[in-house]
């Protein structure tokens, strides 16, 4: 859980390939953290509510 999510990390795409693959990573990436973060939002309800 507090572990970083990767997004892209390579050189600076120059094909279209490249290209794809990078917004591959950075989609996974964000997803990642937009989980973790939904995560974090439940506990602290969870721990205000009580």
């Amino acid at each position: 859980m507090l572990q970083p999510c990767a997004g892209y990390t390579g050189p600076l795409p120059q094909s279209e390939g490249q290209i794809s693959d990078a917004l591959i990573a950075e989609v996974r990436g964000r997803h990642c953290a937009n989980g973790k973060l939904a995560t974090v939002a439940d506990i602290l309800k969870q721990s205000s509510s009580h």
